[in-house]
Parts: structure tokens; C-alpha cells; sequence
């Protein structure tokens, strides 16, 4: 683990309530990994089931703490804002639950400048739950 949940804040700019990983697994210039166990205080629970849409944002923040990581290697300070330019090829496989931890992957397809190509795909217990590719920019 490279950081933990107690630290997680210090490479991505999303804040309480709004986090959706605990920990980053890995980071490097092919991809990034991380892990997130679903509470009961989770905005986006609805009757025991995660919205498909913060599976996204989960995948999201895997982009963004790994990119936070890697430039907290170089430059240090503060991580970058990233957007989201565009996600496309979404695959809905299955709903996470209460009590679920997701370990989500993401792998770096392409880069050009600032501009990312990413494919990510949420996991629990070995089950896909959603897949997506999304263009990130950092700013």
C-alpha cells in the first residue's frame, strides 16, 4: 500500500463526503490501483446498493490519486485538478453492495500532453462490477 486511508486526501482534492477510495495500492506509468469498502454513511447508498454512477467517480479517483501520486513525486505540494473530458464504453455488470470492497484498476492507454486515455474497471470479491474508459485532463 502506498497510501492509506488516513492520508488519501493528500493526493486527491475530493473531500468527506465526496471520497470513494480508501487507499491507493499502486501507482506507476502503466496504471493504478485502489481499494474502497462501501459504509453505511455513503451518500450514494440506496437501500444496501451503490449507485452505478459513483463507480464512476470511484474509478475517477483512482485516476486521481494515482496521477497526485506520481506528481507528488516529482513536483510535491498540492495534487492537480483533473477533468473528466469524456467517458465512454461504460459496462454495467453488476451492483456493489453494503459491506463490499471495491478494488478498482485503472490502465493508462494512451497520453498526449496532459490529455489521458484510461480504462478502469471496478472489482468485488474477483466480480467485475463496471468497466469505462474516460479521457482525463490535468490542469
Amino acid at each position: 500500500m502506498l497510501i492509506s486511508k488516513e492520508n488519501i486526501t493528500s493526493i486527491i482534492p475530493q473531500r468527506a463526503p465526496f471520497v470513494m477510495i480508501d487507499s491507493l495500492l499502486d501507482a506507476n506509468e502503466t496504471g493504478f490501483n485502489t481499494e474502497f469498502k462501501i459504509t453505511a454513511d455513503n451518500l450514494f447508498l440506496d437501500n444496501g446498493i451503490l449507485s452505478e454512477s459513483s463507480l464512476i467517480e470511484n474509478i475517477a479517483q483512482t485516476c486521481a490519486a494515482g496521477f497526485g501520486y506520481l506528481n507528488s513525486l516529482i513536483e510535491g505540494g498540492e495534487p492537480k485538478l483533473g477533468f473528466i473530458g469524456a467517458v465512454t464504453q461504460v459496462q454495467v455488470i453488476e451492483s456493489a453492495k453494503l459491506n463490499d470492497v471495491i478494488e478498482t484498476a485503472v490502465q493508462i492507454l494512451s497520453t498526449f500532453d496532459t490529455i489521458h486515455l484510461v480504462e478502469g474497471t471496478a472489482k468485488s470479491n474477483g466480480t467485475v462490477l463496471l468497466s469505462c474508459q474516460m479521457k482525463i485532463v490535468l490542469a
